[in-house]
């Protein structure tokens, strides 16, 4: 028998050896005890026994496991005895509760256990009966532990030559997994690269991209919890269940290593699931899978820093190879840059040295385009004129024509050597070149508007250099269009001449001619030459203006002395006395006839303060030059009294204040004096004239009006003593001179009621709408015998007023009457009440009868005044009376034409 167990490790592979030698053991163990076995073998890893060998005719049991750990043996089976071990779900299928195992252990090592069915077998016998088979069983499981190492040994040297031979980080990544994948026989190695601190799917081998649920993997998953902790051994289903699934695949065991390239973690290798043919002691991935799998990471980890090491050297390699060209070029282009740098102090040099604007703007362009300067082939420049928001062409200066122009060149340049100094050069150039020529005329007629221009307004306004290449001349072609007409190139330059606070003028440079590139070292150049060149243009217009400047103040200055020395004589010939006080009370000004007023000599009175005239003035007038100050405006006091010796004089007397228009403050206060005392006495006489006209006026006019109704009176008494017989006839002779004496009563009461004084007003509060209803009541009558169309408008129903309530409604009776007594049959009357601002009562009463004429709308308001024939001409000017002097209203006639005439009257509320 154990030559047929010798044959099988002798013939059989290393795959299959295992599952030969267990199913040989199992039969003889069952033909030397004569019953069925179980054949378990240990799985150190994970503390369980598997069955494989199994002689019963239940095979579906094979591959079943018993968990030492959990079932508690694992100390039992450290003892050679037979135990009692009730069977667990996945063994019944054998049909009994409990079976019997004995331990097989080699070197106090656990390898397996046989289950047996039957209790009473002697331990002797089946210790005698198992050695050997432990020893074979011993030498099969080292036997495939020396094959892995062998393999590992293997995989360690394939890893090294991959490492070595590939210089490609794609090839590396893909080979390695692959190699990870033949080797630990798993099902599925992906390789998973950080990226914003997430876990991303970069290379896979053995999976379908199908078969992955989640690409990028966050904190909650298994992955991203190995990538933390760097590695991570997995063995069993259930330790899977508490993590999010990424794969669509049954996961039984995986092995995680951290990529970490020179101290930076990169990614993480995940090996999934071991899956090999025929039968292994081990169907899981175990502790010495995990450290093989550590050190080949570990390794990769040095064959991804080489690669990186490698293309870092290979690009600095190339990069070194590219800086030497470049090195070369700009050494060149140094050199060329440090002689126009050299050029660009000479040619500011010359154009500081002129003070004609025309002649620096020559030096400016001649330096642009020399061969000793900053060798642009053209250069155009353009003034701004600010008026027009234009860009004018001044001059240009380059070849008009490309024939023999390199000969022209090396003419001007044989020209330039023979001077010591550039500057030099420039300046004699300058004088020699004419201020027109055939280029510049071609764009004489032309102008460009930079306001609003999306390039120009950028140079002008914001001062900024613009470069136009050919790829923008495309793209932006509509927009230089009117800059290309005129230059006719690809390539230019565009810079303002500024000085400190606005641009002067726009510069166009190109290389029409040798095409040669326009560089960034060209425009920075050009900006030390423009902040140069500009400071120069405006150190020029301000010599220039300071000279005009100097000009202007000699004629100001002079024009200042005879306008001074005119202020004097008008001051001092004034016919009104001047007084000018400062701030302090002194007196700063004391004109000629303030001389002749106060007898005062004007040099006695300078300096002194204002209060030595005191006696004079008296303190009002003191005291009002301290008031002008505070108010800061005019102030007049007319006809004021003043006693200057013996005599009384009449002054008008006006306070200006003397204010500082550059400051903002009062310097002092102007007392301007005017003796009107010859005036005053005039205007006193004529005032007395104009009472005494006035009162003969009114006496005629009294005298006219009493003098009708006397008259009338006078006949019809006449009458009556011839027919004092007559009842009838003195009986209508007494009425008529009844009612002219009513007639003449109500004269003499209207004569006395404007003649008198102002009436004290009994002010109450009451609805003025409801006042104008009563007045309007009164008058039913007359307006229904007219048939008039009468009509009020109320804005609001009720004004609540303190007024008079009598006089008040006297004013609306007369204006009412006469409006009733204006209008004809059927006519229209409109009156609108209202508060007009919050503050003021209206009324207003329109009516379509004949208007007033013309001559007699300024005299409506004047006693006596009348265009009715039994008028007394006083209920107008007694209206007015009310309502604007007992009121303090205003009563006016707004209108009187073809649309008909409004009176209105204004009263305050309160």
């Amino acid at each position: 028998m154990m030559d047929n167990l010798i044959g099988i490790i002798a013939r059989e592979e290393p795959e299959k050896l295992l599952k030969s030698i267990v199913e040989e053991i199992s039969q003889q163990m069952k033909n030397k005890l004569k019953e069925d076995i179980l054949l378990f073998i240990y799985e150190p890893s994970r503390k369980v026994l598997r069955l494989i060998g199994n002689t019963t005719e239940k095979k579906e049991i094979n591959g079943c496991k018993i968990m030492t750990k959990e079932e508690k043996i694992e100390k039992e089976l450290s003892k050679k005895s037979l135990l009692k071990y009730k069977i667990n779900d996945e063994l019944k299928a054998l049909n009994t509760d409990y079976i019997y195992i004995y331990p097989l252990i080699s070197e106090e090592k656990l390898l397996g256990v046989v289950g047996l069915f039957k209790e009473n077998i002697n331990i002797d016998t089946l210790e005698k009966t198992f050695s050997s088979y432990e020893i074979i069983l011993k030498m099969v499981m080292e036997n495939l532990s020396i094959k892995e190492i062998r393999e590992r040994v293997l995989l360690i040297e394939k890893i090294t030559d991959l490492i070595q031979e590939t210089l490609e980080i794609e090839q590396l990544y893909t080979k390695y997994i692959k190699i990870l994948n033949d080797f630990l026989h798993a099902e599925k190695v992906i390789y998973w690269e950080l990226h914003d601190e997430k876990l991303v799917f970069k290379y896979g081998y053995g999976i379908d991209k199908n078969e992955i649920l989640k690409k990028e993997l966050c904190e909650n998953s298994l992955e991203y919890e190995a990538f933390k902790k760097t590695d991570k051994l997995i063995i069993g289903r259930k330790s899977f269940l508490n993590y999010e699934k990424i794969f669509d695949i049954d996961l039984k065991s995986a092995m995680f290593s951290t990529l970490i390239v020179d101290g930076e973690k990169k990614g993480l290798f995940g090996i999934y699931n071991r899956n090999i043919s025929g039968l292994r002691l081990y169907k899981n991935f175990d502790e010495l899978d995990f450290d093989f799998f550590k050190e080949t990471v570990k390794k990769m980890s040095i064959g991804v820093s080489r690669i990186n090491l490698y293309n870092k050297i290979k690009s600095e390699n190339d990069e070194l190879k590219s800086l030497k060209e470049s090195t070369e070029n700009l050494i060149e282009l140094q050199n060329n840059q440090l002689d126009k740098m050299n050029s660009l102090h000479k040619i500011s040099q010359a154009i500081r040295s002129t003070y004609d604007k025309n002649m620096a703007i020559k030096i400016m362009l001649i330096g642009l385009t020399s061969g000793r300067g900053l060798r642009f082939n053209r250069a155009l420049y353009l003034e701004k004129d600010n008026l027009r928001g234009f860009l004018v062409p001044k001059l240009w200066i380059g070849p008009d024509n490309f024939e023999n122009v390199h000969q022209v060149w090396e003419e001007a340049d044989r020209r330039a050597l023979k001077y010591g100094e550039i500057s030099q050069y420039l300046r004699e150039e300058a004088v020699n070149l004419p201020d027109t020529n055939k280029l510049t005329e071609s764009v004489g007629n032309k102008v460009l508007a930079y306001k609003g221009h999306p390039v120009l307004e950028r140079v002008v306004q914001k001062r900024q250099i613009v470069h136009v290449k050919p790829n923008v001349l495309k793209v932006k072609g509509e927009e230089l269009e009117d800059i290309y007409d005129i230059i006719k190139c690809e390539e230019f330059l565009i810079f303002p001449i500024t000085g400190r606070t606005e641009t002067k003028g726009v510069v166009i440079v190109d290389n029409i001619v040798t095409r040669n590139e326009i560089s960034d070292l060209d425009s920075e150049i050009i900006k030390l030459f423009l902040d140069s060149t500009g400071l120069a243009f405006e150190m020029i217009e301000n010599y220039n203006e300071l000279r005009h400047k100097n000009k202007t103040l000699e004629e100001q200055k002079n024009m200042m002395d005879y306008y001074r020395r005119f202020k004097e004589n008008i001051l001092q010939n004034l016919v009104v006395g001047i007084i000018v006080v400062d701030r302090q009370g002194e007196i700063i000004e004391w004109n000629q006839k303030s001389e002749l007023m106060f007898s005062k000599p004007r040099e006695n009175v300078i300096g002194q303060n204002i209060s030595i005239m005191k006696e004079t003035f008296g303190e009002d007038i003191i005291n009002t030059i301290d008031e002008v100050y505070e108010k800061q405006t005019n102030l007049k006091y007319p006809s004021y009294k003043l006693n200057i010796g013996e005599d009384k004089k009449v002054f008008d007397i006006q306070f200006s204040p003397l204010r500082n228009p550059d400051l903002g403050f009062l310097e002092g206060v102007i007392i301007l004096l005017d003796d009107v005392t010859e005036l005053f006495s005039l205007q006193k006489e004529m005032e007395k004239r104009e009472k005494l006209a006035a009162i003969g006026e009114m006496t005629s006019r009294i005298a006219h009006e009493i003098r009708n109704p006397l008259t009338v009176i006078g006949g019809f008494l006449k009458r009556m003593n011839k027919k004092i017989d007559d009842p009838n006839s003195v009986k209508k002779y007494t009425d008529i001179i009844n009612s002219e004496l009513v007639r003449l009563e109500d004269i003499v009461s209207e004569i006395l009621e404007y003649s008198r004084g102002s009436k004290l007003p009994r002010f109450e509060k009451i609805n003025f709408n409801d006042l104008i209803d009563d007045v309007l009541m009164m008058y039913e009558d007359f307006v229904e015998q007219k048939n008039i169309d009468l009509k009020i408008m109320k804005n609001t129903d009720i004004i609540n007023m303190d007024i008079d309530r009598n006089r008040i409604k006297q004013v609306l009776i007369n204006l009412i009457k006469n409006a009733i007594e204006v209008v004809s049959d059927e006519g229209n009357i409109r009156i609108k009440t209202g508060i007009e601002k919050q503050k003021t009562a209206y009324f207003e009463i329109y009516n379509d009868g004949e208007p007033i004429p013309e001559e007699a709308k300024e005299k409506l308001f004047m006693p006596f005044f009348t265009t009715k024939t039994n008028g007394t001409g006083l209920g107008l000017p007694i209206c007015k009376k009310i309502i604007e002097e007992e009121h303090k209203g205003k009563l006016y006639l707004v209108k009187s034409n073809e649309d008909g005439t409004v009176f209105k009257f204004e009263i305050p509320i309160n």
